[in-house]
């Protein structure tokens, strides 16, 4: 398998077939669903301290919340809350649409040097395939979490010593269960690993072969084995580029955002100024601010969108090309045996 020659077509493809760059766009937004949190504390010196504070009773001095404030506010988590579940509902669907159309796509592009339009793209992602993707990844995934949840059970048992009273057993308890969870964690990062090499292949034998969810994953699993070298050689170079592409993308957004605060700026600028003519106070900020916002966002969105999805359509078109290849060398394998097994009883003869 020719590694090299795969990432340079799935260059070029990147980099030529435009109607790509939508459903990559798509995927980026919809596969970013990496969140982070953070918390902090604040510390107060002694004179800060009210000596009249009730400590019995620390909550006897807020404000209290009249009956409809409060109803109100349950409504507007509630509809917060149904909002949130229907963009959730709206992201996966267009993830696996947008990832069926990608797959498909390249592949016709592939076959016959076509390429499609987006309108094409919508009919070729709306089909069972990414309902069955969808299936796989939740099958895949609430195993993979079961048996994990079951082995950190097992691994945990030793701790079971500390009901006891004896302290030597209590270290040696910990020490074997601290152990197991540890050997634990490294095999469950392998097999998450693994089962993603084999899942990216059963995702394009189901949009592709059209075949059920575990006949999917048994092609996977299968093309994962025979290959395992090209496979892992490959899913290497392209962690590589993605950590490159990780470094070019934190500059260019960089230049998204002060292109994008230039942009929204002067216009807000100019609302604001002119608000400013006939109100005073902090209606011309508001103006300012109603105008700039969506303009900022729009722009650090879809460019921030449009650089990831970029991405998205490389190395999805590699690895569909390299799913193509391993179908062909496959091919030519079972080719290439078949007469030599047939050969025999007839030299036999």
């Amino acid at each position: 398998m020719n590694h090299i020659q795969i990432l340079k077509r799935a260059f070029n493809i990147t980099k030529n077939y435009r109607a790509l760059w939508f459903f990559g766009l798509l995927l980026a937004l919809t596969t970013a669903s990496g969140s982070s949190s953070s918390g902090g504390g604040s510390t107060s010196s002694s004179t800060n301290i009210n000596p009249n504070f009730d400590w019995q009773h620390p909550f006897s001095n807020f404000p209290q919340i009249s009956p409809e404030v409060s109803s109100l506010l349950v409504g507007v988590a509630i509809s917060l809350g149904c909002l949130l579940l229907v963009l959730i509902v709206v992201g996966t669907f267009a993830h696996y649409m947008s990832e069926t159309a990608l797959i498909r796509m390249v592949d016709e592009h592939e076959t016959s040097a076509q390429k499609l339009t987006i309108r094409q793209g919508f009919r070729l992602g709306w089909s069972r395939p990414a309902w069955k993707m969808f299936l796989m990844d939740w099958l895949v995934g609430l195993s993979f979490v079961f048996g994990f949840l079951l082995l950190l059970a097992v691994a945990a048992l030793p701790l079971l010593v500390w009901l006891t009273n004896s302290t030597p057993l209590h270290v040696f308890g910990s020490i074997i269960s601290g152990g197991l969870i540890l050997l634990l964690v490294l095999a469950a990062i392998a097999a998450g690993l693994a089962a993603t090499l084999i899942l990216i292949f059963a995702h394009r034998a189901c949009v592709l072969e059209n075949l059920g969810v575990r006949a999917s994953i048994r092609r996977g699993y299968q093309i994962v084995r025979s290959r395992l070298k090209d496979v892992i050689l490959m899913g290497v170079m392209l962690f590589g580029i993605g950590l490159g592409w990780l470094i070019v993308s934190f500059i260019a957004i960089l230049v998204v955002i002060l292109a994008a605060a230039l942009m929204a700026g002067l216009p807000a600028l100019l609302v604001g100024f002119i608000v400013g003519l006939f109100t005073s106070g902090a209606a011309p900020w508001i103006a300012a601010g109603i105008i700039g916002i969506p303009i900022f966002l729009a722009v650090v969105i879809v460019s921030g969108g449009l650089i990831g999805g970029w991405q998205q359509v490389f190395t999805s078109s590699a690895w569909t090309l390299t799913y193509r290849e391993a179908l062909v060398l496959k091919q030519v394998k079972t080719n290439v045996e078949l007469p030599a097994a047939d050969s025999a009883p007839t030299a036999n003869d």
